[in-house]
C-alpha cells in the first residue's frame, strides 16, 4: 500500500518500513505453507511470549491470565472505549496524535479532550492535563512513544499522567506499540512508571511496527482494570474475534527470536533519522525539525517553507513526494507533515533532494499563525 497508493511518487507517509521481515518469521510462515496445514491450528499463544519479550526488553513482566489477543491495537483501543465509557464521556488524547485514535473517539459517540503538547520539545504538561478534564471525562489515551512526533516520555511524566488519573479516577489506555524503537533513552512501559496506575490500566501492545509485520494483524491487551475484564467476560466468547494462525505464529517468531534482526533495524533508523536531521539543519534550515528520540516517524514544521497550509498535499501533487498530512493529526497540525524514515539510505537521499527541491521553488516563507 505504501508503494501503490501514490503510482510514481517516492513514498515516505504510512507506518511501515522497507526492510524485508525478520527471516525467523517468513521461515515460520513458510513451514505452515510448505506443510499444507491452513486448517484448524494450535499454535503458541503470544501472550505468554509478550510477558517474556517484555520482561526482556523492559524489565516488566505482564501477567498472561490478563492479557488477551486482539487483531489490532485499534481492536483494542475500540474494544476499551466501548466498553468502559458512555456515548459523550471525555477522551483525553496528546495532540497530536495518531490519526485513527480521533476517529475511535468520534465513531464511538465519545467526547475528544485535547491537551496539546509543548511544540518542538513535545513535553507532556501535568497542568494542561489537569485543566482539561471536567466531570464527565472517563478516559486518557496516552501514546509513548509518541506518533507523529516521536517523542518518548520520562518517568516523570509518566507519573504525572498517573497522579491526575488517580485523583479524577479516570482509566488509562496507554499504547505502547512503538516501545521498542526508543533510541536515545529507554522506553518505560506505563505499568513500571507509578504504582498508581494499578486497577485502572490496560496496555496495549503489539509485534507490528517493530517488526513490520502490520498486515499479518496480531496485537495484545494487558488487562489491569477488573471492570472492563469483568465486561469481556461477560461477552460471547466469539463476537472479539481474533488473530489467524499466521498472524500468531508470526507474532511469536518475532517475539522469541527476533531480537537480532531488531537490533540491526535500530541500528538503520537511528542512521536514517540522523541523516534527515543532518540534511534538514544544513540545506533547509526553515523547516522545523525535532530528532525524534524514538518510533521511525518524523513530525516537520513547514509553515516558514511558502508550501501553504497543506505542505503534505502541494508536495505530491507538485513534486511527487507523499508524506502524512499534518492535519490529520489534529487542527495543531496545519502547515506540518509527518515523514518515515524507515528506508535505505538511498531511499531516504531522494526524499530529502525533493524536499528540498520544493522549498526551493516556493514562493516565499509563510508566517507561522
Amino acid at each position: 500500500m505504501k508503494w501503490a497508493k501514490h503510482g510514481d511518487a517516492l513514498a515516505a507517509w504510512v507506518a511501515d518500513m522497507d526492510f524485508d521481515p525478520p527471516e525467523v518469521v517468513t521461515e515460520a510462515l513458510r513451514e505452515i505453507i510448505d506443510a499444507g496445514d491452513l486448517g484448524y491450528r494450535f499454535v503458541a499463544e503470544p501472550d505468554e511470549v509478550f510477558s517474556d519479550w517484555q520482561m526482556s526488553q523492559h524489565g516488566w513482566c505482564p501477567d498472561p491470565r490478563r492479557t488477551k489477543v486482539f487483531t489490532t491495537a485499534l481492536h483494542a483501543l475500540e474494544t476499551v472505549l466501548w466498553n468502559t465509557t458512555d456515548p459523550g464521556d471525555g477522551v483525553v488524547v496528546f495532540m497530536p496524535i495518531y490519526h485513527p485514535f480521533l476517529h475511535a473517539i468520534r465513531d464511538s459517540g465519545r467526547r475528544r479532550v485535547e491537551v496539546a503538547l509543548d511544540p518542538f520539545e513535545w513535553r507532556l504538561d501535568v497542568e494542561r492535563l489537569e485543566a482539561a478534564i471536567d466531570d464527565t471525562t472517563r478516559l486518557v489515551l496516552f501514546c509513548n512513544p509518541h506518533n507523529p512526533t516521536g517523542r518518548v516520555f520520562d518517568r516523570e511524566e509518566i507519573a504525572a499522567v498517573a497522579e491526575v488519573a488517580e485523583r479524577h479516577d479516570l482509566l488509562v489506555v496507554s499504547d505502547e506499540i512503538w516501545g521498542d524503537l526508543a533510541f536515545d533513552k529507554p522506553h518505560v512501559p506505563a505499568a513500571l512508571a507509578d504504582e498508581r496506575f494499578a486497577g485502572r490500566l490496560v496496555t496495549i501492545s503489539a509485534a507490528s511496527k517493530s517488526f513490520n509485520l502490520a498486515g499479518l494483524r496480531c496485537a495484545v491487551a494487558h488487562l489491569d482494570h477488573p471492570p472492563f475484564e469483568d465486561r469481556l467476560a461477560s461477552m460471547p466468547g466469539h463476537i472479539l474475534g481474533g488473530p489467524s494462525s499466521l498472524g500468531r505464529t508470526a507474532t511469536v517468531a518475532a517475539w522469541q527470536h527476533g531480537k537480532p534482526w531488531l537490533d540491526a533495524a535500530c541500528t538503520e533508523i537511528r542512521a536514517r533519522r540522523d541523516l534527515l536531521a543532518e540534511r534538514l539543519a544544513n540545506e533547509v534550515p526553515e523547516v522545523g525539525f525535532a530528532a525524534p528520540e524514538g518510533t521511525y516517524l518524523g513530525y516537520l514544521d513547514l509553515r516558514r517553507t511558502g508550501l501553504g497550509d497543506d505542505p503534505a498535499k502541494r508536495l505530491l501533487t507538485e513534486h511527487r513526494l507523499a508524506l502524512s498530512p499534518g492535519h490529520q493529526f489534529g487542527d495543531q497540525g496545519v502547515g506540518w507533515a509527518r515523514i518515515n524514515f524507515a528506508t535505505t539510505e538511498e531511499i531516504l537521499d531522494l526524499v530529502v533532494d525533493r524536499l528540498v527541491g520544493a522549498v526551493s521553488a516556493a514562493p516565499g516563507p509563510d508566517q507561522p499563525s
